[in-house]
């Protein structure tokens, strides 16, 4: 261990023994036995090599923004993306690694007048979990403006465009074949800036007035593509059809779930997909509430709702 540990301070800041509860937005989870922080992408690709080729047994943290950690510690090493490299590499083009905060890339393509990532203002994270859970709000993702992305994959860098990435409603490939992004390349539109800003103070709005503040992972479950709802689909709201999608904070409603608690976590007072953390939460508190809440959608509804959050076991 002592040796790892040495080896491990050639590519970042080590520590041992650090809670997730500090680096996950959910407030859950116990300790990563081994943490190191990266903050170059060339030694994070040397980081995975060394890892790989020692058998070392590695868990990747970005944000934290979409985790819900085990009730046990992480053994081997948690390796934190945080690698800072964010510029223009063309007039509407944007580079950034994959530890940038998706608030800063956003701020970029506001600072020169393009448009196409306005939607995200307020989403937390970083670009490489954006990117690898396909992340989106107001109609729009990440699919709909990434040119192209750097991956390390099984000890080789690859670069795929947009087409070969898998991008599903909050899906990529990233989230099963075990990629790890590295950079992404976003290709936006040169627009109006005060219009842009505009629609960027909306919808930050309209996301604050409506998002609890409390500890937690964000909407828990995938909304519903308007083709998979079980019932008569003329019977839903007006904006539902023309949208093509079910919010499930709306089912859960219907169902009168919002303020149940388990243990040390709720389902939100203010949105029905948030599952918060309001008192010291473990992950078997939330994983009850959970389970509650896919029995209850399931019985009236007959209704199957999946986790868009990670659950890590």
């Amino acid at each position: 261990m002592v040796e790892l540990y040495q080896e491990l301070q050639n590519f970042g800041d080590v520590k041992t023994n650090v809670s997730f509860k500090k680096m996950t937005t959910f407030a859950v989870g116990e300790m990563a036995q081994c943490l190191i922080t990266v903050t170059d992408t060339e030694k994070l690709i040397g980081l995975l090599n060394y890892l790989k080729n020692n058998g070392v047994n590695f868990f990747i943290l970005g944000g934290g923004s979409n985790l819900l950690m085990p009730d046990r510690d992480i053994e081997g090493v948690t390796v934190r993306i945080q690698t800072k490299k964010v510029e223009m590499a063309d007039d509407t083009t944007i580079m950034s690694d994959a530890g940038v905060g998706f608030g800063t890339l956003i701020n970029l393509s506001l600072a020169h007048s393009l448009e196409g990532l306005e939607w995200g203002v307020g989403v937390p994270g970083t670009v490489g979990g954006a990117v690898r859970g396909n992340a989106g709000a107001m109609g729009r993702n990440i699919a709909t403006c990434l040119e192209k992305v750097q991956v390390w994959r099984d000890g080789e860098v690859i670069e795929l465009q947009n087409s070969e990435c898998g991008f599903d409603y909050r899906e990529s490939r990233f989230k099963f074949n075990g990629d790890i992004v590295l950079r992404a390349w976003f290709k936006l539109k040169p627009g109006d800036k005060k219009e842009i800003m505009l629609r960027a103070t909306t919808y930050m709005k309209q996301r604050s007035g409506r998002y609890p503040h409390t500890p937690s992972a964000g909407s828990f479950f995938k909304n519903i593509q308007i083709s998979k709802w079980p019932g008569k689909v003329e019977e839903l709201p007006e904006l539902f059809r023309e949208r093509g999608m079910i919010p499930v904070g709306w089912v859960m409603e219907q169902l009168d779930l919002k303020g149940l608690t388990i243990g040390g976590a709720k389902v939100s007072d203010e949105h029905g997909n948030f599952v918060i953390n309001f008192n010291n939460a473990t992950q078997e508190d939330v994983l009850k509430i959970v389970e509650v809440m896919k029995e209850r959608a399931y019985n009236k509804f007959k209704l199957e709702i999946e986790p868009e959050v990670e659950i890590v076991q």
